[in-house]
């Protein structure tokens, strides 16, 4: 994890957490009036493609279906920001580890069979819950998530 004191908006960068295909996630403060802070995760894709109108669309697109999940086992999106041309996907920070860093530090087989199936029954519970999810209308969203792995499943 490298530090960055960039600021953003109301947003200052404390530190890169990672990145993917298609986006840079870094660790934030946010700054609001009366001395309130919090720490979030402000994700933002990657210069690259932050011109192409197409992923611009499907960051956008995955920002609006996130924002719509309120589930106890899946990271809550707050807001969008726009700065200086980048769009920023505001999330809840957890203070926690993915799973793929617990499993490398331990060992696959020396996490406890009641932990694993613990870890394994919460991310199925988010992962229908957001399967399940229907729009306003009550009509399904059909959503389906593409990348489940260790690497997207917090544990905290």
């Amino acid at each position: 994890m490298s530090t960055d004191n960039r600021t953003v908006g109301d947003y200052q960068l404390v530190a890169n957490l990672g990145e993917g295909g298609m986006a840079h996630v870094h660790l934030a403060i946010s700054n609001r009036a009366g001395g309130f802070q919090k720490l979030l995760v402000l994700k933002s894709l990657r210069a690259e493609l932050a011109e192409d109108q197409d992923f611009r669309a499907m960051f956008l697109s995955e920002a609006r279906i996130a924002a719509r999940l309120n589930h106890p086992n899946v990271i809550h999106t707050y807001e969008v920001e726009e700065h200086d041309g980048k769009i920023y996907i505001v999330m809840e920070y957890l203070d926690g580890q993915p799973l793929s860093g617990v499993l490398r530090r331990v060992g696959r087989h020396a996490v406890p069979l009641p932990i694993g199936l613990r870890v394994l029954a919460e991310a199925l519970a988010g992962l229908h819950y957001a399967h399940e999810l229907a729009d306003y209308d009550g009509q399904a969203m059909n959503l389906v998530h593409r990348d489940v792995s260790p690497q997207n499943i917090f544990t905290t």
